[in-house]
């Protein structure tokens, strides 16, 4: 997984996943931890088929990646634009 992060920007921070039901998965569990999440398709300059979606968060993009992960999410990697 690659997280590109830019410091103390105040960009919109993505994780991106695979497919929608990941997104649908990761949004669902995200807000039972009382976080708030919104699904987004992926940039198409950053999805390499062109057909990925994402999950923006407001903050910790890569710590929630990492417990995506942990439960089985499928995460592709997290950028702030």
């Amino acid at each position: 997984m690659i997280c590109l992060m830019e410091g103390d920007m105040m960009g919109k921070q993505l994780i991106m996943l695979s497919s929608v039901t990941y997104a649908m998965k990761a949004k669902k569990y995200l807000e039972m931890q009382g976080r708030r999440a919104y699904i987004e398709r992926t940039p198409r300059e950053l999805s390499s088929c062109g057909c990925g979606y994402s999950i923006r968060v407001d903050s910790d993009a890569e710590e929630i990646s990492q417990q995506l992960s942990s439960i089985g999410i499928r995460v592709l990697g997290c950028v702030e634009v």
